[in-house]
């Protein structure tokens, strides 16, 4: 059983080399979920398995969502670990998970927690 860690934790953290054995169980998603403000997990109806941690925010101006974009493309380099972005004029949504896994790992906790970080810095972000 996986243990919740406060974002703070994953911070500092990086991503890695993951497999299938390093999925997370919905139960222990649902525990982490409890200390990250503002994350869902997405499930599939028919499998009632974890898809993907996704999370949006609604600054209301294009030039803050293109800084979140930005924010999001250079973190995803960082760690090589991809999501899924889609945005428009007042709203970006993002969503983290890992294919070798297939669902939510270690290193979607770690880059939720980063962006979440990353975002606070941006001064006219509102979540």
């Amino acid at each position: 059983m996986k243990t919740p860690r406060p974002p703070s934790d994953w911070e500092g953290e990086k991503c890695r080399h993951i497999t299938a054995k390093d999925q997370w169980s919905l139960s222990e998603i649902q525990a982490q979920l409890a200390l990250f403000d503002g994350w869902s997990v997405q499930t599939s109806a028919q499998e009632g398995k974890a898809l993907s941690l996704w999370r949006s925010w609604q600054p209301g101006q294009f030039g803050a969502v293109k800084a979140m974009v930005d924010c999001t493309c250079q973190l995803a380099d960082q760690e090589d670990h991809h999501p899924e972005v889609t945005f428009s004029y007042g709203a970006i949504e993002v969503h983290w998970s890992t294919h070798s896994a297939g669902g939510i790992s270690d290193n979607d906790w770690i880059c939720a927690a980063k962006l979440d970080r990353l975002f606070k810095g941006l001064n006219s972000v509102e979540t």
